[in-house]
Order: structure tokens, then C-alpha cells, then sequence
């Protein structure tokens, strides 16, 4: 994974008894924050930085140092986790010092000590190993009307010239201030993300920007990355005497990525050898492709080691080959060189696997976390376009391809790169592209049930789900790691949310290793006294499983687009066999919603004997913009007044 540097980080974690200190040397800046007034927040707002400073000096070698002051009081209990604070550093970042203090609601003053910081390793799991890592700081004397005070300082060796300042958070800010020194002959861009942008005061070579009353980031269901909502300043800053670290425009940012990964894909005999026992030209091209793709996603095992520039740069690929093991660049890389066998060319496309982080306003800046491929496909290589082609003006036929997902079949990409933007690094530039989205048809659920009514309510149902495209591969990642135990749990808690005294029976998967082919689950359940008996009346809801219904929060408005994830077909068809002796008595109408994002369709029909209950629910887009949440609701809606209608059946006499 590319190496995507904190902007935060929240730790809690044991420390020894902490000695508190009422001769702490608190500085003036501090107090003289705590004395300015508060202004009156939410009742929820747990804290609100009342000072967010960051101030970076940049030096004639491109060096840069930053010191950053914030001052937060705590209005709420949960806001005492502001006592925990983090800050990064690696190799080329030195953190030259790291203080924290507090001044209690009755002035007490308290200073954080040696004692109360411990080093943390900043690891995803998959790292054997990284050179990042955290100081975090334990701050004494937090409580509810604290106000704790923060300063440190970072000395940077930064491989592209720039400094990105996220003033907003999850606390309301009253006051921001970013401030940059720059050396004689040097010049800066400087552009604002989710915010009305702001000119600097000038003095010299010293530039100031300062932000008031910034809100909070609220916390909405199924809402964006706080990243792709974060009101935030890039500056770019150049010059003419320190070449190859900057960067005008995207293409720029391209040319240095190309630059840096320029002799990474080398080959050797033993990965020759492998190209040809794998892809023999007496295979189509298509299928060469395929299959040195399908050893990138599963023979090439995820372990990432990300020491200084090995953060960025790929290591050579018949290293990766040999060890056959590398993080998300190091696979793109091997299966670009093994590709470069056969003939076909490949390009990288850093990218975020947060969807919105990066977008067409988004200026050119150093925040990837992921790197995939798009492949160079020959005109006549293939019959039928596919959902992970991307027709470039120059290029052609490209096949976005990600070698790291391992449950993502050939000719697709995974739900959270569609409708995303990621960086197309050519030879000696490249651009930002607009990644395609796959139609709602490719991924599908669809879930046929024939189910046992018997007079006492209970039910027997014998399920088969059948899935095609994300829904597959998500379904897949979840059952890969797990036992058949932890399977059955899973759909435990699945039909739990639904119906009340039941039993799982049977749970078994087919093609749950080969991604080529549908995903099929098939189980098998009882439920006591799912229909309700009333005198000669049985009342039973034909919608047994799989709950469509959104969580939308209807007390306040919505501020956030509602996330999907990607567009998806999702088909219910459940056939109840009538206990003897019982009737249909009342159906409820059929259902219909249709919006331009999605639409809903249910009907239930009676043949005597059985019992008929069939919908399609059909999600055309992967975001809803706030300005249609009322539609959204509406559509909710409907679908929830359907999925808890009754049918009701009555006893013969």
C-alpha cells in the first residue's frame, strides 16, 4: 500500500500511575486561549478546538519544518478522550519535540511528562515491516471543562514539495491559522477543498491564512470518508533551484510517479520461465492475460516492507517474484513486467480505496493509499466490452485491474474503485481519470426460497442465493478466512435481524474459490411461530429475509450524499406451500417505486395451494447528493410499509 501519512490518530492505552503536576510550566499561548470565551454548542458536541496553528518553514534545500499548536476543551464526558493524542513520524520525519498540558475548569495547570508518551508501531497488520510510527501522549488532568494544549514540531525531508492542513474535524474549530516561511526566490500554489478559499496576508516571504467558526464533521449513516467532506488547504510550494519534487498539474505529479518507478520492472530467467508455462502463446491474448493477472491476485501473497522511499517506490519485480510477496504496488509491478513478456503494456493507477477523497476539483496532491493497473488491450483481443474497460482518447482499450483483490474476478474492479478517480501515470506524464461503474445487472443477490407454512405460524425454508459481480466477491471475502463455524454464525446473525426463535440447519457454498463462476449459498431453516395465529386467522409477512431498507436519520437534515458502495440488482422469489386447510383471506397491493437512482417493484400472488411472494429492488447509483435525501426517504419508505405487510390466510370451515 502506498504510504498514506497520519493526519490523526486517537490511542488509548494503559500507563502507569501518572504524577501530576501543579508547577507545570504552561506557555502564555495557552492561557491566553483558555481565557477567550466559549461560544454555546449542540448539546452532542463533545469538545471544540478552540486553536488549530500549523506553521511550516520551508528551508533553500526543500527541508521543511512544522510546528503545530491546537488547544481543545472538553464540554462533555466523552470528550476526556482528547487527553490521548498522536503524532507520526518515520525515517525522514524527525518529530523534534512533543508537549502537551492541561488547565482544569478550576485552573489547576498540569504538563504531560516522560512517563505519559509511549511509541507506537503505525502497521496495518500486513506490514513485516514499516518505519512508521506514533508518538502518543497521555495528557493528566483531562475532565469535562478542561482545556488541553498541544505543541510539536516535525523536521521533514519530504519527496514532493508540498504541506496539506486539515482544519476540519469532528469538533468545531473557532479559529484556525496556517502559516508558511518561504526562502528567498521560492513561490507557492495554494488551493482549499470543501471550504470558500481564503487569501493570505503577505509580509515578505511569510504567508498567513486564517479560518473562523469552522463546523464539525457530523456523523450521518452510510455518509462519505471524512476526507472527501474535510474542508482543507494544499500548498504547493517550488522552486527553480531544487528540481524534481514539484509539480504544476496532475500530469507533473504523473511524470514524478513515472520517474520514480522507471527501472522497477525488470525481469529474470526464473520469471520468464513461469510467463511461458503460465501464458503460452498458443493461447489466445486474452487468456495470457488472464492468467498471469490470476497469479498476481493469488501467488503473490500481501506483506508489505515500507522503509523511507520504499513507502512510494515498488521494490524490482524479480525481487517480488523471487519471494512472492509485496503490498499493492509490488503486485501491480510484477504482473506489469510479466504483462511486458507477452508483449502488453500497462500503466499504474495510484488511487484511494475511499471513494471521494479524490474527484475532477481535487488539485494535484500526494495522497494515495493503493496502486492497481489498467492493462493496454489490442483491438481484436476481445469480443464483448467489459465493466472494468476505460476507453482513453490515446491509449485505447484499457482494463482497470487490481491484483491485490483477490475475490474480484478478471474484467472487473472491486465496488469501492468504481465511480472513484485514480492517477493514469503514462511514460512521461499521465492524468486523472474517472474510473467506469459497473451496471446494476453484474451485481446481483438473487435469493429463491421454498418455504413450509404450518398451522402452528412456523416455518421451514430451503434457501439458494445466487451471486454475481461485487456482491460476489464481498460475499466471498467475508467466507474466506472463516471455519464453517464462524460461516454459520455469520448467517445466524443474518436471519436473527429478521425472525425471532429459529435454527440454522444446513449452510454449504459452492464456487467459493473460483471467482470465474457465480457464488451460490444454499441453507436451510427453521422458525417457530414466525405467522401469528388469530382465532381462525393466520397473519404471516411474505418478505421472510433480506432487509433493503437504508438507515436514514429522519430527527434532523441530512447534510452528507448517502452512499451505496455500487449499483446493484437484488431479486427476492419466496413460494409458501399453505398449511391444509387454510385459504388466502387478504393480500396486500403490490408495491412500485421508482426514482432516476433506483427503483422497487413487489407483488404477491395466490394459486391455491401456495403462495407467491417476488420483488426487485435496483440501486442505479453509488451516491445519493443531500438535496435528494427526501426522495431517498420516500423510497425507503415505500419499500418499509412492503416488507412489513401482511398476508392473511383463514381457516376453512
Amino acid at each position: 500500500m502506498l504510504r498514506n501519512k497520519f493526519t490523526a490518530i486517537s490511542c488509548f492505552f494503559l500507563i502507569c500511575v501518572l504524577s501530576l503536576s501543579a508547577s507545570a510550566s504552561v506557555p502564555e499561548w495557552l492561557r491566553s486561549a483558555a481565557q477567550q470565551p466559549v461560544k454555546k454548542y449542540a448539546d452532542d458536541v463533545n469538545a471544540v478546538t478552540l486553536l488549530n496553528e500549523t506553521e511550516t518553514t520551508v528551508k533553500d534545500t526543500g527541508e521543511t519544518v512544522t510546528r503545530v499548536r491546537k488547544v481543545i476543551k472538553v464540554l462533555r464526558p466523552d470528550g476526556r478522550e482528547k487527553a490521548f493524542v498522536g503524532v507520526p513520524f518515520d525515517d525522514e520525519t524527525r518529530l523534534n519535540y512533543f508537549k502537551g498540558w492541561s488547565i482544569s475548569a478550576r485552573g489547576q495547570e498540569y504538563e504531560a511528562k516522560k512517563d505519559d508518551v509511549a511509541e507506537l508501531g503505525a502497521g496495518e497488520g500486513y506490514e513485516v515491516y514499516s518505519d512508521e510510527k506514533a508518538k502518543v501522549m497521555r495528557i493528566p488532568g483531562v475532565d469535562v471543562g478542561t482545556i488541553v494544549g498541544v505543541e510539536y514540531e516535525q523536521k521533514r525531508h519530504p519527496y514532493t514539495f508540498e504541506d496539506q492542513w486539515f482544519f476540519q474535524r469532528e469538533d468545531p474549530l473557532e479559529h484556525g491559522r496556517y502559516i508558511l516561511h518561504l526562502p528567498p526566490g521560492w513561490e507557492f500554489r495554494a488551493a482549499w477543498l470543501h471550504h470558500p478559499e481564503q487569501a493570505p496576508v503577505t509580509q515578505g516571504n511569510t504567508y498567513v491564512w486564517e479560518v473562523s467558526d469552522v463546523p464539525r464533521i457530523d456523523t450521518e449513516d452510510e455518509m462519505p470518508h471524512w476526507r472527501a467532506l474535510a474542508g482543507q488547504l494544499i500548498v504547493t510550494f517550488f522552486s527553480d533551484k531544487v528540481k524534481g519534487r514539484t509539480y504544476a498539474n496532475w500530469s507533473d505529479f504523473a511524470a514524478w510517479y513515472s520517474q520514480l518507478t522507471a527501472t522497477v520492472r525488470d525481469s529474470s530467467p526464473a520469471m520468464q520461465q513461469k510467463v511461458q508455462e503460465l501464458a503460452p502463446a498458443t493461447l489466445p491474448l486474452l487468456e495470457r492475460i488472464k492468467a498471469l493477472g490470476r497469479f498476481a491476485q493469488r501467488d503473490v501473497r500481501y506483506a508489505a516492507i515500507e522503509i523511507g522511499i520504499g513507502g512510494y517506490r515498488p521494490h524490482q519485480a524479480s525481487q517480488i517474484f523471487s519471494n512472492r510477496y509485496g503490498d499493492c504496488k509490488d503486485k501491480a509491478t510484477v504482473l506489469s513486467a510479466m504483462l511486458a513478456q507477452i508483449g502488453v503494456k500497462s500503466y499504474y493507477i495510484p488511487i484511494h480505496t475511499d471513494r471521494g477523497i479524490y474527484s475532477d476539483k481535487t488539485p494535484p496532491t500526494n495522497g494515495f493509499n493503493h496502486v492497481i493497473l489498467a492493462i493496454q488491450l489490442q483491438q481484436g483481443s476481445f469480443k464483448d466490452p467489459m465493466p472494468a474497460m476505460y476507453e482513453h482518447p490515446k491509449l485505447g482499450n484499457l482494463l482497470i485491474f487490481d491484483p491485490t483483490n483477490p475475490f474480484v474476478p478478471f474484467g472487473q474492479i472491486p465496488s469501492y474503485e468504481q465511480d472513484n478517480y485514480g492517477l493514469l501515470v503514462g511514460d512521461q506524464g499521465g492524468e486523472l481519470i474517472h474510473l467506469p461503474v459497473a451496471p446494476p445487472e453484474l451485481n446481483r443477490i438473487n435469493r429463491t426460497a421454498q418455504i413450509k407454512l404450518l398451522p402452528d405460524g412456523s416455518i421451514k425454508g430451503e434457501v439458494k442465493e445466487v451471486r454475481t459481480g461485487s456482491q460476489a466477491a464481498e460475499g466471498r471475502e467475508q467466507f474466506a478466512n472463516q471455519t464453517m463455524a464462524d460461516r454459520k454464525k455469520a448467517l445466524e446473525r443474518f436471519l436473527g435481524a429478521m425472525l425471532g426463535n429459529f435454527q440454522l440447519d444446513s449452510v454449504e457454498a459452492e464456487n467459493l474459490d473460483d471467482i470465474d463462476k457465480d457464488l451460490i449459498i444454499h441453507y436451510n431453516f427453521t422458525a417457530d411461530h414466525y405467522a401469528k395465529n388469530a382465532g381462525p386467522l393466520l397473519l404471516v409477512r411474505p418478505r421472510v429475509l433480506g432487509e433493503k431498507l437504508g438507515a436514514l436519520d429522519g430527527t434532523k437534515p441530512r447534510l452528507y450524499p448517502y452512499d451505496f458502495g455500487a449499483p446493484t440488482l437484488q431479486t427476492d422469489v419466496f413460494e409458501f406451500n399453505l398449511p391444509e386447510g387454510y385459504k388466502v383471506d387478504e393480500l396486500p397491493e403490490a408495491t412500485k417505486a421508482d426514482f432516476a437512482f433506483g427503483d422497487y417493484e413487489s407483488k404477491i400472488e395466490d394459486s391455491g395451494s401456495t403462495l407467491k411472494y417476488s420483488r426487485q429492488y435496483e440501486i442505479k447509483a453509488t451516491s445519493i447528493p443531500a438535496s435528494k435525501i427526501g426522495e431517498l426517504k420516500s423510497f425507503f419508505h415505500q419499500i418499509n410499509q412492503d416488507e412489513r405487510n401482511m398476508a392473511v390466510l383463514k381457516k376453512a370451515n
